[in-house]
């Protein structure tokens, strides 16, 4: 580890001579570059904040910075999403540089330890989960790992007994890890320090003795101990010169993780250890969140409290000039004067650029005409005049039973009205009077409705304490209408599913994607609710499948499935044609011949990879190689590349690079974990033939049987591997899926989504316009879709110019219209509070000249943290 030389020469490495390129030549733009510089200033006195707006390429500016402290000698801790990780050794291998696997665990750094020793203490690029900083080391099962801090006691201090007894079972690297740290303490005095004043503070703990047993609860959150161990473990991950945050918006709790992982573990070296925070949405649905932002930064209370001040008065004036800009001159003073203020009181700490000012935005501007947005907003409305009979009946029922109100038509039902445009809420209730098992139905709709149940309490005001009892106003008579209300829900289905398939939201979903679908555009789909999206999901793959067979088209499917039945007999219904199962299955076999004759030509190529083990990945493919039943494994290895080269593949010719290109991302997916739970613990740091044995069977479970993938969905449950073929085949223009549809927590940040997409569905709404803003930046991003479909058009001197379309979903005369203005009202808000977009949407269209004029002389002076190109002296 060498020793870091300071700022002032990472500033000379990001200005350096041109012989020695800190990064490839084109791997950052003009405005990227300048955004680099100037956070190499700032960093000089202090962290900083890269809010550059969704998709313009923060990852490489962060890249670029880290390799600028890595040639100046120092260490980079990169704390990122796990989902996001793999984009990340992307964008360092892009730069020319290398990285190891991120770091997801305690477990994982220990079994490095075991096999590479003290390696990650030299590593000058250190990828760490965000939620590395999970130590549960609470219960006795894994207590061991409070070993760690207690060998550092019992070695450095000998005559300390109480509270250092060991645990029975002790992985190897634990002790390995203690040996290095009090190793590294007596070559480096920061270390020793640290060392020392663990030892000094572990002396001062209440019941010490009670550390020793295994059966209680010490080591809980938040407890001295704890602490203790966690910086523990961050002299074994060894001192950081700069930390660098994804995401930095995230987990704002001073006792989340995350801050448990900056605030705690991770060991700064120095007083010259800087912060980096990277996000697009610093603030999401109030000003005052800058504070959250900024401190993760280091920013010092006394610092933010001396800018808060400019911080609120720009939100009080950008409020009133939002509203009253055409007439208010008042307003326009005060604005001009508090944006000035504001920018002055944050510029030293933030970065942000937006989109206005990047190529392809101003190359649209320049072709469309004034006023139009590169991006269009149209609402997909269900109007309730349109609804079937059935379906009236269910609204009336709703309301009927939400003016009732709970304590005659218990919460559930008293709370329809809130679910309806979602379906999730109104199938639930149909299960429930129907009297259906509850094991019929998936766990996680269980999770979805209570947290459907918190939001709306906290949405809505419904509380069952504001109302008065049953019994003052009859209890009696409002039983009897609610019980009528109920029956008048079930009367036109027999099950919540079934009811889902004739959802006029669904319905109207479903038309306006196969619209798209139909000119060979992608659909990403953002929603909440499982239910709703799954049936959404077979709905598009039954009526696809039905109207491949109407057409005469071949089809991926052998044969339709028990479990497909009803969905397929509700989208014959709607294409309005005849089903029958023996027919379909017939049509269905005779055309799978044209795809088996492909796949088994992939087969003999994966087959004949695997003998000659050469796929591009020798030390994990010897494992394969020596598996005993390897055989077993070509189907479902052929299955998972398959949508990988569906652009490769012609006729029965698919080119043997192509197999490996595709295999190789087929084992990089596999080796995908999820967010920190036990079972991905176990798969950090095992050797080549343990992970083969663990991604044999996460293969095995997920591609054993094939299945209709023109629509796929993401939810909480799918495996991470999964998630990451599914993205690498979305982004395949000719590949399956055609339809993305992904739940908002799933797919809403990190995932690059915008290589064959430029078309946004929000399924179900969301109160965030910050989560907005991150679910359309899936496909708002560089070299999009988009701009090569621009490009193209502006070439072909094309009047019709395409745009980014987002389409949210409002059933109109329900609680969805609601939930729409409140998002709106937010979100022009949040243009106004990062955009300086003083007039946004429908307000800017059809202005006069002087409007126009007016708007733009005020727009001018909002606050811009468009970092300033380099002054040479």
């Amino acid at each position: 580890m060498g020793k870091f030389a300071g700022w002032e020469s990472v500033s000379a490495n990001i200005s350096g001579p041109q012989e020695s390129p800190l990064f490839p030549q084109g791997y950052l733009d003009a405005g990227q570059i300048d955004a680099l510089k100037a956070l190499a200033a700032s960093l000089r006195n202090h962290g900083a904040v890269l809010a550059d707006e969704v998709g313009m390429g923060k990852t490489r500016i962060a890249v670029a910075l880290a390799l600028a402290v890595k040639r100046s000698g120092g260490r980079v801790a990169l704390v990122v999403p796990p989902v996001v990780a793999p984009q990340w050794r992307d964008e360092i291998t892009k730069a020319g540089e290398s990285s190891k696997d991120v770091l997801r665990s305690f477990d994982g750094l220990m079994r490095e330890y075991e096999t590479d020793g003290a390696a990650r203490m030299d590593d000058a690029l250190v990828i760490l989960s965000h939620r590395f900083g999970d130590m549960r080391a609470q219960t006795s099962g894994i207590r061991w790992r409070a070993d760690l801090l207690k060998l550092i006691v019992r070695r450095l201090d000998k005559k300390i007994r109480n509270g250092c007894q060991l645990a029975h079972w002790r992985m190897p690297g634990v002790e390995l890890a203690a040996k290095e740290i009090l190793k590294r303490a007596e070559r480096c005095q920061h270390t020793e320090t640290s060392v020392e004043t663990i030892v000094h503070e572990f002396r001062d703990i209440d019941k010490r003795s009670e550390l020793d047993d295994f059966q209680s609860d010490r080591f809980k959150n938040h407890s001295t101990e704890l602490k203790l161990l966690e910086r523990t473990l961050g002299l074994a991950l060894g001192p950081f010169d700069l930390v660098i945050i994804d995401e930095a918006h995230k987990s704002r709790s001073e006792r989340g993780k995350l801050s448990a992982l900056l605030d705690s573990i991770l060991f700064p070296r120095g007083k010259t250890c800087r912060r980096l925070g990277l996000t697009a949405t610093p603030v999401e649905l109030d000003v005052l969140q800058w504070e959250s932002t900024l401190k993760r930064v280091s920013m010092s209370d006394s610092k933010w409290m001396s800018i808060k001040p400019a911080v609120l008065e720009f939100r009080e004036a950008a409020e009133a000039v939002r509203r009253r800009w055409r007439t208010d001159e008042a307003a326009h003073h005060r604005y001009k004067a508090a944006a000035t203020n504001f920018q002055e009181s944050l510029e030293a700490w933030v970065v942000r650029r937006d989109k206005r000012r990047d190529e392809t935005i101003m190359l649209f501007d320049k072709h469309a005409p004034n006023g139009m947005n590169y991006r269009q907003e149209q609402p997909i409305e269900v109007q309730p005049e349109d609804l079937s009979p059935g379906w009236r009946r269910i609204v009336f029922a709703a309301e009927a039973l939400s003016v009732i109100g709970q304590a005659a038509a218990d919460t559930k039902a008293a709370r329809a009205r809130l679910t309806i445009s979602n379906g999730h809420g109104v199938a639930g209730i149909i299960d429930k009077l129907a009297s259906q098992r509850a094991d019929n139905r998936h766990p996680e709709d269980h999770e979805a409705e209570r947290l459907q149940a918190r939001e709306d309490c906290t949405e809505d005001g419904v509380e069952a304490s504001a109302e008065l009892t049953a019994e003052q106003y009859g209890a009696q008579k409002r039983k009897q209408r609610a019980d009528w209300w109920k029956n008048t829900l079930t009367a036109s289905f027999t099950d919540g599913t079934e009811s889902l398939y004739e959802h006029p939201v669904l319905l109207a979903v479903v038309k306006e994607i196969e619209n798209y679908t139909l000119t060979g555009e992608k659909v990403l789909v953002f929603g909440r609710f499982t239910r709703p999206m799954r049936v959404l999901t077979d709905l598009l793959n039954a009526r696809a499948l039905l109207r491949a067979v109407r057409d005469g088209m071949p089809w991926p499917q052998e044969k339709t499935s028990d479990y497909d039945q009803g969905v397929l007999r509700a989208a014959a219904k709607q294409l309005e044609v005849e089903y029958d199962r023996k027919r379909v299955d017939d049509i269905l076999t005779a055309s799978y011949k044209t795809f088996e004759t492909q796949r088994q030509t992939l087969r003999n190529h994966i087959l004949a990879l695997i003998e000659s083990g050469s796929t591009g990945q020798p030390t994990l493919l010897q494992a394969i190689a020596s598996d005993k039943n390897s055989s077993e494994i070509v189907t479902p290895l052929a299955r998972a590349a398959e949508p990988l080269l569906r652009e490769e593949a012609s006729g029965t010719r698919i080119s043997r690079e192509a197999v490996v290109e595709a295999l190789t991302q087929v084992f990089d997916a596999l080796r995908e974990r999820g967010d920190g739970n036990a079972q991905d613990d176990e798969l950090d740091g095992i050797s080549a033939k343990a992970l083969w044995a663990q991604l044999r069977e996460r293969l095995i479970e997920e591609y054993s049987s094939p299945r209709a993938s023109f629509a796929r969905m993401l939810y909480g449950q799918t495996l991470s591997s999964t998630r990451r073929l599914v993205q690498l085949a979305f982004n395949r223009s000719e590949s399956e899926p055609h339809v993305l549809i992904a739940q908002s927590m799933v797919g809403r940040e990190g995932l690059n989504l915008h290589e064959s997409c430029r078309v946004v569905i929000l399924l179900h709404l969301e109160w965030n316009p910050g989560v907005v803003e991150q679910q359309i930046g899936r496909v708002d991003r560089k070299n999009s879709y988009w701009s090569h479909l621009l490009k193209e058009a502006i070439d072909a001197g094309s009047q019709d110019l395409p745009r980014i379309e987002i389409r949210p979903v409002i059933f109109r005369g329900t609680y969805d219209e609601h939930h729409w203005s409140v998002l709106s009202r937010r979100w022009d808000e949040q243009r106004s509070q990062l955009h300086g977009l003083i007039a946004s949407g429908a307000d800017r269209e059809n202005l006069s000249e002087e409007e126009s004029r007016l708007l733009q002389s005020l727009e001018e002076k909002s606050p811009d943290f468009w970092p300033k190109p380099t002054v040479q002296s």
